[in-house]
């Protein structure tokens, strides 16, 4: 990984954003549907907590299928073109990569190892689970206020020089981290929340186009 003082840092959310479908939420209807289907709308409307909802689906779930079942239900969830080449881009402007999911770590490094792209990372956050007992239970070293993973905790604690931030996401759960950004790459539902929050964005299709997007403003943040 990059040796030289970064002037930037990315980081990027996992599900629906590496991923091209929502991973996560694919494995909380999977293994407890009655309750995801029952919470998961009351988290986007934002009637509940990402805190609340999202630890009471996984904590519904049996320890049984940890963690060979989940594994085997995201190995063939494929992930958007063109990350390695972001990445290769980020590289050789000595910007780390960092990825910070709101979903279960290891899915998240199953998924980056596959694609061979698990050692690119600068970090990867995400929540850990105990399957000690007959329920899965949520371990996470980032949970505070509505947020099992506070994105906006992490930022501060890996931005420690003034380095600009920037912000690849696309649902609820990266728009805190959003508000705090230098930049932000936004898709799908996340384009939504910032518009309601009057913060400014760029819309992406795929990480070619952030790459491409990037190299025209690198002036702008003088990589």
């Amino acid at each position: 990984m990059p040796t030289k003082k970064s002037s930037a840092i990315v980081f990027c959310d996992f599900d629906g954003t590496i991923t091209s479908c929502e991973t996560f939420v694919g494995v909380l209807k999977h293994f407890s549907p009655i309750l995801s289907n029952e919470l998961l709308p009351k988290i986007l409307s934002k009637e509940v907590t990402l805190r609340q909802g999202v630890r009471q689906i996984v904590e519904s779930i049996s320890s049984s299928v940890y963690p060979d079942e989940l594994l085997d239900f995201v190995k063939d969830k494929p992930i958007r073109p063109g990350l390695s080449s972001l990445i290769d881009y980020l590289d050789s402007r000595h910007i780390p990569f960092i990825v910070v999911s709101g979903g279960i770590r290891c899915l998240v490094e199953a998924v980056l190892k596959r694609e061979n792209l698990f050692e690119r990372c600068s970090k990867i956050y995400g929540i850990d689970i105990d399957a000690n007992q007959e329920k899965l239970k949520v371990i996470s070293e980032w949970e505070t206020g509505n947020e099992l993973v506070a994105k906006v905790n992490i930022i501060k604690q890996e931005c420690q020089n003034n380095e600009k931030i920037i912000v690849i996401g696309d649902s609820l759960t990266d728009l805190n981290a959003s508000k705090c950004a230098n930049l932000v790459f936004a898709r799908d539902a996340l384009c939504h929340y910032l518009k309601e929050e009057n913060i400014e964005f760029i819309e992406w299709i795929d990480f070619e186009d952030i790459k491409n997007k990037l190299q025209l403003m690198e002036d702008r943040f003088l990589f």
